[in-house]
């Protein structure tokens, strides 16, 4: 039964501030991680203030409640990132592949650098070093996507570039992984060969899934004479195998959710789409960054070593997605918004992070720090999108 209150808590704190802020003239995700925060970590400290360390206190910290509500966290983000793939136009996403690459490029070596100098700056060893570097170079795909959503940027060069340079960001986040993990285990860098094959996975599985879908989804759902119910069921039977398909190829499930919602959208009435953007958003979306909110701890902020992280996780990824940009040939307006929008973290990096926890190359402290950083750059990468594309509404 916790989990249920945890759920409406949470839900119904992420709709209301979402709400606020909507009316405000913000984007929503912002209310919705504030939500969060609200009624987790703020609650907590102000419970703690009259009753101390009460037993019934455990049930409102977010490592008690984590296994249950994993996987309803796992659906929403694939459900945000099914809304992203059904808003974005595939031609347009291919024509932006031109400016992706290099975006992904710099965007992932710049905060990396900048993540290992920060590091051993604050002489720490060169292992852990690289696993915070890892950790600042990887962009949360369903953030920067719901944030485009929000304002309306998601059919924009801008929204293609950061679409497109989002799906290369985590093919190198996932070499990434393998790098480290290979040199935790064997005390060495992986074989060529090794890092082909993994490569090679992800590419074939977005080539594979790409060209079979185009040819084979539109076909099922559109020669079976299925009713309402049964239909709806198929398309999501179809994202989760697309999701499931990502992860055996070595991506992460958002990405495959993310792949089934460009290719079911030329299958899709306007009306099966805005059912699914009113399931999505009106409760997985809440619940997912509203969980975002609910899990960060703030005594981070107290240590100085957590800003200097936060600015190295900033600075990278907007300079280095930037400077990719403008190579690629996007103007410097553009290419600052692109930097803004892949700024998001909170997914694969504190996955890296969890890894090198688990292995006790990262501390708990430090894992709590790359936590903050994931809130913080999350939070700011809506913000900034708003401010930084607003030329377009003043000359469009």
């Amino acid at each position: 039964m916790l989990i249920f209150i945890h759920v409406i808590v949470i839900v119904t704190a992420a709709i209301i501030c979402g709400n606020i802020m909507e009316r405000l003239g913000q984007p929503n995700i912002i209310g919705e991680l504030l939500g969060g925060i609200l009624v987790g970590p703020v609650a907590l400290f102000l419970f703690s203030i009259p009753f101390g360390d009460h037993p019934l206190l455990e049930y409102w910290n977010p490592d008690q409640i984590e296994r249950e509500i994993t996987i309803l966290i796992d659906i929403g983000m694939v459900m945000v990132m099914l809304i992203a793939g059904l808003g974005t136009e595939l031609e347009e996403l291919i024509k932006s592949s031109r400016y992706s690459l290099s975006t992904a490029v710099g965007g992932v070596i710049f905060p990396f650098l900048l993540g290992y100098g920060t590091g051993r700056l604050f002489h720490y060893e060169w292992i852990t070093c690289l696993f915070l570097g890892a950790s600042l170079s990887i962009t949360a795909v369903a953030v920067s996507a719901k944030s485009l959503y929000d304002l309306n940027l998601l059919r924009t060069r801008i929204g293609s570039t950061v679409m497109g340079a989002a799906v290369f960001d985590d093919v190198i986040g996932i070499l990434i992984l393998s790098l480290l993990l290979n040199i935790i285990k064997h005390a060495e860098l992986p074989s060529l060969v090794n890092l082909a094959i993994i490569f090679s996975q992800s590419v074939a599985f977005l080539l594979i899934s790409g060209v079979v879908g185009l040819r084979i989804v539109p076909r099922i759902l559109n020669r079976l004479r299925l009713s309402k119910e049964f239909r709806l069921g198929s398309i999501l039977l179809i994202v989760l195998t697309y999701a499931v398909a990502a992860r055996i190829s070595g991506l992460h499930e958002i990405i495959g959710a993310f792949v089934a919602g460009l290719i079911l959208r030329k299958s899709l009435t306007n009306a099966e789409v805005e059912e699914l953007v009113t399931w999505g958003f009106g409760f997985f979306g809440p619940l997912f960054f509203g969980w975002i909110g609910f899990v960060v701890r703030l005594h981070p902020l107290l240590n100085i070593f957590c800003y200097a992280v936060i600015a190295a996780a900033c600075v990278g990824k907007i300079v280095g997605c930037g400077l990719g940009g403008v190579i690629s040939g996007l103007s410097r307006k553009e290419a600052l918004s692109v930097g803004v929008g892949m700024n998001g973290r909170g997914a694969v990096e504190l996955v890296l992070a969890g890894v090198g926890l688990e292995y006790g190359v990262i501390s708990h402290e430090l894992f709590s720090i790359v936590v903050v950083m994931a809130f913080i750059t999350t939070i700011l990468t809506p913000i900034g999108l708003k401010a930084t594309t607003r030329w377009m509404t003043e000359t469009g």
